[in-house]
This record gives structure tokens, sequence and C-alpha cells, in this order.
């Protein structure tokens, strides 16, 4: 397959992001998988938006932390982007891996919870994903490294990756300490030849937001184990372009 497109957010360039219809039109494009955010609501319960708050993709005011789970899918998900969008809701995690069960989409599911929910996150994440049997298909990551750490030593068995918006010194021992295979780093916060030393230590890089077809290009000759767009159907046209 070479390097796997992830639709950000699902196909959010057209569709209103973090939604069941932003997930299935990036199913419907071809995508190899999906980037989708997880934080806790007042219920602790799993539910899937980027923000900690409501108003910029929700009719919803306030935190999404504020609403127990049944309240926050009574907000208008969708129509922030296009009014035919309005019936979109805020979908909870357990909607979304139901929905996965017909379909081989991969399932990056980034943890955006606060350093003080790490155990209640992982509580209301981990067996969610082994209760519909996806732990195959889906790669944990997040800006939260202790959280990962944390989940890789728990369930060894689960693909993690730790996510930054840096250039580090020497990732490849900082995730050797860790533990963790996935590199999700920003573009353009690395060079060709750290990419070539990362992976030759069996590191999966995975760039993010990659919507610049120049930069889709140079992503996949490097090899790279995957990349995240708003565009999958671009970075696929592309990505069959150079594979052939």
């Amino acid at each position: 397959m070479g390097t796997c497109m992830f639709a950000h957010r699902g196909l959010s360039a057209q569709y209103p992001e973090n939604t069941l219809a932003a997930f299935q039109a990036a199913a419907d494009a071809g995508a190899d998988g999906i980037e989708l955010d997880v934080q806790l609501s007042k219920d602790l319960q799993a539910v899937v938006i980027h923000d900690h708050s409501l108003e910029r993709t929700t009719t919803g005011t306030g935190f999404v932390k504020e609403y127990e789970l049944q309240q926050l899918k009574e907000f208008d998900a969708g129509s922030w982007f296009a009014p035919p969008f309005a019936n979109e809701t805020i979908p909870a995690l357990a909607d979304v891996l139901t929905w996965a069960k017909g379909n081989q989409l991969l399932l990056n599911i980034e943890l955006k919870g606060q350093v003080w929910e790490r155990s209640q996150l992982k509580e209301a994440v981990l067996p969610l994903v082994f209760e519909h049997e996806l732990q195959e298909r889906v790669i944990f990551s997040s800006f939260d490294h202790r959280l990962i750490y944390e989940i890789q030593k728990q369930e060894p068995q689960l693909e993690t990756a730790i996510l930054v918006a840096a250039a580090l010194h020497e990732p490849e021992r900082y995730l050797r300490d860790i533990g963790v295979r996935g590199y999700h780093f920003r573009v353009p916060f690395l060079l060709q030849e750290e990419a070539v030393r990362l992976q030759q230590h069996g590191v999966q890089l995975r760039p993010y937001t990659v919507n610049d077809p120049y930069w889709v290009e140079m992503f996949v000759k490097w090899g790279c184990a995957g990349l995240f767009t708003d565009d999958p159907v671009m970075a696929l046209q592309l990505r069959k372009k150079y594979e052939g």
C-alpha cells in the first residue's frame, strides 16, 4: 500500500470535521484511514470533537466537559460548515467504532484530555476498542506523551504514537525510552536525513497536516508510513502517480 492516507478529522475539506458524515465520505473516497479526536464528557464518556470548547463546530456554548454525553448529542455539529449538514451531531467514540466495524479503515484516535484526566480517559477509551475488536486497526496518539507511555505499558500490543509540534533532539532515543514506534510530526519539522535515520530504527513516520501536493509527494517519496490530510482524494491521486 505504501504511505497510508489518513483523512484528518474525516474528509474535512468537504464535510464538517469529526462527524460520521465526514468519516463515511473519507471511506467512500478511498482513504486508508481516518484521524479523529477524543475527549471526555461530564459523565466520563469518550466523545469525538477537537476543541475543548463547543462554539467553533457546534451550536453549543461553553466546554465539552460541562455537558453529559446525551446533552452533547443535542447540539448541531454540522450547520456551521454548511446548512445541509444541520442534522450531524457530536459522535460518541462508541458510535464511530460501531460504524468502523462495517469497513476496513485504520483509526488514528488522538487523545485530547487534560493531564489530570489520564486515568479516566484510558478507562473510557481502551475497553471500547477491545469490545469492538478493533485493536488491530487502531493507533493511539497524543501530545500527552506520558499518557501514551502508560497505554503502551498497559497494552503493549496496541499501536501508539507521540505527537510533536517541534524538532526534537535525538527523537529515536526518546521514542526508545517511551517504547513507542509512531512519530507523528508537524510539517515541516523533520529533515530527510533525520527521517531516514528514524526509519532505520523502525520508527513509523506520519506527518500532519499535509494539504500541499508538494509535501504529499515528498513524504510519499520518503516512504513515510502514513500522513494526515484534509484532502485524501488529492493525496491518493499523488500516491498512485508516484507508486504506479
